[in-house]
């Protein structure tokens, strides 16, 4: 099963960024997993535009990173036998991986699928734009996973429409 992942940070292009929240989306929407952080960054760390565009859309409570670890432990025990990040940049998959520490699950994938490929098709840009029509509070992690969910299963939708093989002849074979 995939699971589309977000985080929020204190800033891009810092040398040592600091988690603030993290949100989880299973593919089938079903389960879904928010927690933002008490103790891992400060305000003074936050970039300009994390403070006007991040910290606004907190809603709280804020937890201690173990008491998150435990909450994302458990939830991972309550998912499927095999579980795969969907992410749109390594940032957020290294970050999952600090908060669960030492404690990986055995059933999470070592490595994620990469969403970076379909940002750029329009049936995946346009399907997560028109998720904020609906939750406009882009920069949220748990919203912005919604929405990369979103836009993978409109992309997979449009990949089941299309042939995969366009041009070439019906009743054709190899030989």
């Amino acid at each position: 099963m995939l699971v589309f992942l977000d985080t929020e940070y204190t800033g891009l292009g810092q040398p040592s960024p600091k988690l603030i929240s993290l949100g989880i989306v299973t593919e089938d929407g079903r389960r879904k997993f928010y927690v933002e952080l008490e103790d891992t960054w400060k305000l003074n760390d936050c970039s300009d535009f994390v403070q006007r565009e991040v910290l606004p859309l907190l809603g709280g409570p804020a937890v201690s990173l173990l008491k998150a670890r435990e909450r994302l432990l458990n939830w991972f025990a309550a998912s499927p036998r095999t579980v795969r990040v969907a992410c749109d940049s390594m940032t957020d998959f290294r970050f999952l991986l600090q908060v669960l520490g030492e404690s990986t699950p055995p059933n999470l994938a070592a490595a994620p699928f990469d969403l970076r490929p379909l940002i750029d098709t329009s049936v995946y840009h346009d399907a997560v734009m028109t998720h904020y029509l609906t939750d406009n509070r882009e920069h949220h992690a748990l919203v912005d996973a919604c929405a990369y969910r979103k836009g993978w299963l409109a992309w997979m939708d449009a990949r089941k429409a299309s042939p995969p093989y366009a041009g070439q002849k019906q009743g054709s074979t190899c030989r």
